[in-house]
């Protein structure tokens, strides 16, 4: 009765397999007739694969991928791996033609011992499950089984053995998002494929049927020892390894983490480079191509341009703007309680000494609070909420209440029984962004776009389009150097009526300190930043010719030639004002602002190189008068704050009417670097948030983490002086010749002039007091240039009359309204 029921089987069998190869036939006749194009590229296919993004040291910064794969070569892929594969997957991958008989004879006898059709026989050879994996569906059909042999054997007919396996190795997803072996080398062991011992090489084997759950070594550690062993013990049985190889790996521990991407930071920088790769090479490209991007970002100096952007916005929120109440998880209805509380920014959170990180209230008392951060308690102390001036913690937070705190400098390990007292400190709601760039070659060294990549996307140093206030004015005086005019020269800073929109002599700018200065040089009056003076010289220069010079210095938003141009009244881009700053450090070669260098593809074949571009704009010297006057601006102007940096540096701080935007763009020999403050919706900052003290401490955070990456020679450099300068010691309020007779040591400068428009005048013709009068006294002691508009009191009073006419007629019509 047995020897019949084997018989029946056997020819059962047969039939069963004649049937198949007939079936494979028609699947044949079949595929022939509808064709499947990418066979034909075989031979050439390459799978989807990440693209990288690799700062200006090399170093890794981002990737961007479908599938998180690294593609090797044949070559590259060690025997160990492949051997590990055959023997699990394919003991007989060697010998067959793509389909295996005895394979499918095994899982036919195990379908009709089930009675069920895919049944696990073990019959798809590697070349069916790669033949699937690249062209079929996964439906378990008889259909597509045929399909998949006819597949398989005709991938054996125009691929080497060596290059299936090696096809199926990148192919293979491996769990924890990694496709391939390489990627899957990375991820649990952190080394590439070509360093992997046998014990790994065979884990990795042992995964590919089900690496999510029962062979995935994090969630089942010990089924996938079992998993790994048994790979190993068929590489034994099959003569792939020897038994002291066996037996020695047989007894090994996993020793499996998982190992990410360390977050480098630069997310605006990468975002940006992004956004351009996928204009220039599609999406496609992008996410599956495998494109090795190299940019021009500074690790070092992104850190520091994103520490000074994050320390310099908090010390303006709990130093000058106030505590405010923060949001609370449970009555916003984010989580249930502020136990269950998790904050995105938690995951793959790492405890750095001094960071600031977000924290969930979970109890308060009077002295102290009990606080969650990505599952760790730690402790806020009163003596460290200081700043709030609060004589309790309960008057300021309560449960739920979700804060940005501050870690210790040395923070406990991570399971350690010792306290993790923090600090803290305030989330801002006002925003920065900083932009550095090498003068001599456009180069973008950093980039920060806002306070919080994750609060935010939207990067405000290439995006935006902001008032820059008095940051505008060196176009007004470069104007006016390239005229003839020197920073010795003259002008009556006071009351002065200019056209409206409508043509009539209503605006009369006025100072930021709420008074006219009289007599004062050119220099005197940028370094401490006179806006009568700025749109007087505008007026006599012309509008339209400063609309030119900022436009040939880079600034490519729109300009009009309205009076309150010269006061940076029109919006334009911080990376557009860094680069008009680096053509002036230049002496007038203004660079291309570039970020990527050069594009290449998976096989390192360069594709795209960008190279440093320079454009003469404005005459060398010129450009040093400017330039000698910014550093002025350093030494005794507004941004004397930067003189702690003791190094050769020029710049210029620029605020709004209102306070909304904060400004300093300032540059060194070698970098321009610009910082921007502000809020998106235009609001005040705060009160008196000028450039100077809300945008300079971030610009000087940066510039000392810069300054010290230099050698002395370098952090020592001195700006150039071009071929047609000459210096002579003035006086800084009269520009006038000093000499002994009259020399006053707090007011001799050494000025630049182009040779040949030294002044001649001394000061020994000077009027003693002058200065210490009020404007209108000064005025008669002052000849006026030919075009100068100077202060009529009757005009102005008249303006000023009209200005209240029409500010009672608004407030009347509102009444109205109302």
């Amino acid at each position: 009765m047995k020897s019949r029921l084997v018989k029946f089987l056997t020819r059962a069998v047969w039939a069963i397999v004649i049937g198949c190869l007939v079936g494979a036939f028609a699947g044949w006749l079949a595929a022939r007739a509808l064709h499947i194009p990418q066979l034909d590229q075989l031979p050439t296919y390459r799978p989807a694969t990440t693209s990288h993004i690799f700062a200006a040291d090399g170093s890794a910064s981002a990737s961007f991928a479908l599938e998180r794969r690294v593609e090797l070569p044949p070559e590259a892929i060690p025997d160990t791996i492949k051997l590990a594969i055959v023997a699990i997957e394919d003991a007989n991958f060697y010998t067959h033609g793509g389909v295996d008989p005895k394979a499918i004879l095994r899982a036919v006898i195990g379908s009709i011992m089930t009675r069920r059709f895919g049944g696990r026989g073990g019959a798809s050879t590697l070349t069916q499950q790669l033949a699937k994996n690249l062209f079929l569906s996964r439906e378990r059909t008889l259909t597509r089984k045929v399909k998949e042999m006819f597949l398989a054997m005709d991938m054996e007919k125009r691929l080497s053995k060596d290059q299936v396996i090696s096809m199926y190795a990148n192919q293979i997803y491996l769990g924890q998002g990694a496709y391939g072996i390489e990627a899957a080398a990375q991820v649990y062991f952190g080394k590439p494929a070509v360093d992997l011992e046998l014990p790994e090489a065979a884990m990795l084997a042992g995964m590919i049927q089900n690496p999510e759950r029962l062979h995935n070594p994090i969630r089942n550690p010990e089924g996938t020892r079992n998993r790994r062993n048994h790979v190993l013990a068929k590489m034994f049985e099959l003569g792939f390894i020897g038994r002291e190889a066996y037996e020695t790996a047989v007894n090994e521990p996993l020793e499996v983490s998982i190992h990410r991407e360390s977050k480098v930071g630069g997310d605006y920088f990468v975002e940006h480079v992004r956004k351009t790769i996928e204009q220039r090479y599609g999406t496609d490209a992008l996410y599956t191509a495998g494109l090795q991007v190299d940019v021009t970002m500074e690790p070092a100096l992104q850190r520091a341009a994103e520490r000074a952007v994050r320390e310099g916005l908090v010390e303006l929120e709990t130093t000058r703007l106030g505590y405010r109440k923060p949001p609370n998880v449970v009555t916003s209805g984010l989580a249930a309680d502020s136990e269950s509380y998790e904050d995105p920014s938690w995951k793959g959170l790492t405890f750095d000494p001094s960071s600031m990180v977000k924290a969930v209230v979970l109890e308060v008392g009077r002295s102290v609070a009990r606080l969650n951060i990505a599952g760790r308690e730690a402790t806020l102390r009163l003596d460290d909420a200081s700043w709030t001036r609060t004589s309790s913690l309960t008057r300021i937070l309560k449960k739920g209440d979700l804060v940005l705190v501050r870690l210790p400098e040395a923070p406990p390990e991570v399971g350690s029984d010792d306290e993790l007292r923090v600090m803290l400190v305030q989330e801002p709601e006002i925003e920065s962004a900083l932009l550095a760039m090498d003068n001599r070659t456009g180069a973008v060294l950093a980039m920060v776009g806002g306070f919080d990549f994750e609060r935010s996307e939207f990067n405000r140093a290439v995006q935006s389009k902001l008032q820059c206030g008095s940051a505008f004015k060196p176009f007004v005086y470069l104007t006016a150097f390239e005229r003839g005019f020197t920073p010795a020269d003259t002008v009556f800073d006071g009351p002065a009526l200019f056209p409206d929109g409508s043509g009539e002599l209503t605006y009369c700018p006025r100072n930021y300190y709420g008074k006219y200065f009289g007599v004062t040089t050119l220099r005197r009056a940028l370094e401490l930043s006179f806006n009568a003076s700025a749109v007087k010289l505008q007026d006599m220069v012309g509008g339209q010719a400063v609309v030119e010079t900022a436009k040939a210095m880079g600034i490519s938003t729109p300009l009009r030639p309205y009076p309150s141009l010269a006061l940076g009244t029109l919006g334009v881009r911080l990376i557009d004002l860094v680069r008009a700053y680096a053509g002036f450090a230049n002496l007038g070669e203004v660079p291309a602002p570039y970020f990527i260098s050069e594009v290449r593809d998976r096989d390192g074949r360069s594709l795209e190189r960008f190279f440093p571009s320079l454009e003469r704009k404005a005459p060398a010297a010129a450009s040093y008068l400017l330039l000698h006057v910014l550093e002025g601006v350093v030494k005794r102007g507004t941004g004397q704050k930067a003189k702690v940096l003791d190094a050769h540096l020029a710049g210029k701080t620029g605020t709004t009417d209102d306070y909304s935007d904060a400004w300093f763009v300032g540059s060194s020999p070698r970098i321009t670097v610009g910082v921007w403050v502000g809020r998106d919706k235009k609001a005040p900052i705060g009160k008196r948030m000028t450039g100077a003290a809300a945008a300079l401490p971030i610009w000087i955070k940066f510039m000392e983490a810069y300054l010290e990456t230099l050698d002395e020679a370098a952090r020592a450099e001195r700006f150039p002086v071009p071929a047609g300068v000459v210096f002579s010691a003035v006086d800084w309020y009269s520009g006038h010749v000093v000499v002994p007779a009259c020399a006053d040591r707090s007011r001799v400068v050494l000025e630049a002039f182009l040779d040949g428009t030294e002044p001649l005048v001394t000061c020994e013709g000077d009027e003693p007091g002058l200065w210490e009068l009020p404007w209108p006294f000064q005025q008669a002691y002052y000849t006026p240039r030919i075009g100068e508009p100077m202060p009529d009191l009757q005009s102005l009073a008249r303006a000023d009359e009209r200005l209240e006419e029409e500010k009672e007629e608004a407030e009347a019509k509102a009444r109205e309204g109302r």
